[in-house]
C-alpha cells in the first residue's frame, strides 16, 4: 500500500533539485535564483487542495472505498499537466504555459497524496507505526535515488516527463491494486457539506488540534530547513568551485538516499519501542551541525562524507515525524483531512522557503558581470538553515501527549 510513495518521491525530489533549477536556468538564465523561488513557491500552493480533497475521501460513499476515487481522479490530472509542460519547455520555451501545467500536474499529486497519506492511519496498527513509516520512507528514498539516476544516467532532463509519467502510472497501479480488497465506503450518516465545514478543513490551533497543531510546525519548519536543497546546484559550482556540477550532485543525492534507506526500517523499529521524539531533536541538532561544516566550503570529498550524514538525519526525521504525525491525529474519523493540512506544512515549507532564500541568495550573493553568486551568499542561506531546522527540533518539545 506505500509503494505510491515511490514514484512520489521519484518527482519531487528531482522536480525540485534537478529539472526545475535547470528549466530555470534555461528560460531565465539571468535571474536564475529568483525564479526558481518563484516557480517552487507557485507549485506549493497547489498543496492547499489537500485538506479539501482529504475531507471529501474521508466521507467518500462510492463502492471502491474512501481513497481509491481520489487516487485515480488525481492520477489523470497528473498526467494531463506532466505532459504538457513537455510540450511547453519542446516548443518555444513557452515559460507560462509550462508553470501554469507545472501548477496542475502537482495539484493533481496532491490529490492523489490526501489520500495515499492516511492509508497507514486506515489500516496499520499504532504499534507497527513506526515500522510502516519506515517502509515508506524507503521507497521514498530509493525512488528519489533512482530518479536521480534515470536523469543522469539513462534520459536527459528533457525527456524526464516521460520518467515521469511510467513511474507514476506504475505506482498508482500498486497502490491501487493493494488496497482494494481493504477499502470501505464511509459508513453512517453525513453531514451536510457546508462553507463553516470546508473553512475548518484549513484551521489548526493547539485548540483544535492539540498535539497534532505542534507536530505540524515541526514539519513546516523542517521542510523550510529542506528547502535548501533547491540550491545546492548551485551551491556547488559556484561555492566549491565543481565543474561538473550537475552530475556530482546526482551522484551526492544518490549515495546520501541509499544510505538512508538502510537505516529507515531500524529508526522506525527504535521509535515503536523507546519514543520518537528524542530522536526527532538529535536529529535536528545534528542537521544544524552539518549546515555549519558546508558553510565552510569544504573541499567536495568532506562535501561527501557531510552528504550521507545529511542522508541519514533526513531519514531519520523521516521516518519518525511521520508516525508522530499518526500517533497524534485528533480524530480519526477525518484522518485525510488532518493528514493533508499536515501535509501542507512540508509543501509550504518546500515552496516558501525558496521564495525566502532566492531573494536573500540574490541579493547579499549577487556579482557583477557573472551568474555565479558569492560565497557571503550562500552562508547566508545556510544561517536561515539553521534557525527554521533549530526551531522545528524546538517545537518538538512541545508535544505532550506522546512521546
Amino acid at each position: 500500500i506505500n509503494f505510491f510513495a515511490f514514484p512520489y518521491s521519484l518527482v519531487l525530489s528531482t522536480m525540485g533539485i534537478l529539472t526545475l533549477p535547470v528549466e530555470a536556468e534555461r528560460m531565465y538564465p539571468d535571474n536564475k535564483g529568483e525564479m526558481l523561488g518563484i516557480m517552487l513557491g507557485i507549485a506549493g500552493i497547489s498543496q492547499l487542495i489537500c485538506p479539501l480533497a482529504g475531507y471529501f475521501s474521508d466521507r467518500c460513499t462510492l463502492s471502491m472505498g474512501r481513497r481509491l476515487p481520489f487516487i485515480l481522479g488525481g492520477s489523470v490530472l497528473v498526467l494531463i499537466g506532466d505532459f504538457a509542460m513537455m510540450w511547453a519547455r519542446n516548443h518555444g520555451p513557452t515559460p507560462s504555459l509550462y508553470i501554469a501545467a507545472l501548477f496542475l500536474s502537482l495539484l493533481g499529486i496532491n490529490i492523489i497524496y490526501s489520500a495515499f497519506t492516511a492509508l497507514n492511519a486506515d489500516f496499520v496498527p499504532k504499534s507497527q507505526m513506526g515500522l510502516a513509516s519506515g517502509i515508506m520512507a524507503i521507497l521514498q528514498l530509493t525512488g528519489s535515488c533512482v530518479g536521480f539516476g534515470i536523469l543522469k544516467f539513462v534520459v536527459e532532463v528533457k525527456d524526464a516527463y516521460v520518467a515521469y509519467a511510467v513511474s507514476l502510472v506504475l505506482g498508482i497501479a500498486i497502490t491501487s491494486v493493494s488496497i482494494l480488497p481493504l477499502e470501505s465506503p464511509f459508513e453512517g450518516d453525513l453531514p451536510p457539506v457546508s462553507c463553516e465545514a470546508i473553512s475548518q478543513c484549513y484551521v489548526i490551533t493547539p485548540g483544535t488540534h492539540g498535539d497534532f497543531f505542534w507536530v505540524f510546525g515541526v514539519r513546516l519548519f523542517y521542510y523550510l530547513s529542506m528547502s535548501l536543497q533547491a540550491f545546492l546546484l548551485y551551491y556547488l559550482h559556484d561555492g566549491i568551485g565543481v565543474e561538473n556540477a550537475e552530475e556530482t550532485l546526482v551522484v551526492l543525492v544518490m549515495v546520501s538516499q541509499l544510505v538512508g534507506a538502510i537505516i529507515s526500517v531500524p529508526i522506525g523499529h527504535i521509535s515503536d519501542r523507546f519514543g520518537r521524539k528524542d530522536i526527532l531533536l538529535a536529529t535536528c541538532i545534528f542537521e544544524a551541525l552539518l549546515y555549519v561544516i558546508f558553510m565552510t566550503f569544504p573541499p567536495l570529498d568532506v562535501v561527501y562524507g557531510v552528504s550521507i550524514c545529511y542522508g541519514m538525519a533526513n531519514a531519520a526525521l523521516m521516518t519518525v515525524e511521520y508516525a508522530l504525525a499518526c500517533d497524534t491525529l485528533p480524530n480519526k474519523g477525518s484522518t485525510a483531512r488532518d493528514l493533508g493540512l499536515w501535509g501542507i506544512a512540508a509543501f509550504l515549507g518546500g515552496s516558501f522557503g525558496p521564495l525566502i532564500m532566492g531573494p536573500v541568495l540574490h541579493i547579499v550573493g549577487y556579482q557583477e558581470n557573472t551568474t555565479e553568486y558569492s560565497k557571503q551568499g550562500y552562508i547566508a542561506l545556510f544561517c536561515i538553515g539553521i534557525f527554521f531546522i533549530l526551531t522545528s527540533g524546538g517545537l518538538v518539545k512541545a508535544v505532550r501527549g506522546s512521546t
